[in-house]
């Protein structure tokens, strides 16, 4: 009985916890209308992903001149990898 209200008592601290200002490594990718998929990892809040994402877009604008060709999709969870094995592609535009 213990250990089954310490495993509710666990599960309802996890529920309460908010995600929105951790910083994880989530996988993005971009594929392009001829089906060339280009995937990379980024690190930050699902904030700062998202950002990253739309600077993305804007690269393939001032490349290709549309930002239509390429959809770009991020993994809904991140993949638990530290900030140091989270390699990937930074955009400065």
């Amino acid at each position: 009985m213990k250990k089954v209200i310490i495993a509710c008592a666990a599960v309802l601290a996890l529920g309460l916890t908010s995600c929105g200002d951790t910083k994880m490594c989530y996988k993005v990718s971009a594929k392009n209308a001829k089906g060339k998929e280009i995937t990379t990892y980024m690190y930050g809040t699902s904030t700062d992903i998202d950002a990253g994402i739309e600077k993305w877009k804007k690269a393939n604008a001032l490349f290709f001149g549309d930002d239509e060709g390429i959809k770009i999709t991020r993994s809904k969870l991140s993949n638990m990898k530290s900030e140091e094995d989270c390699k990937g592609l930074n955009i400065n535009l």
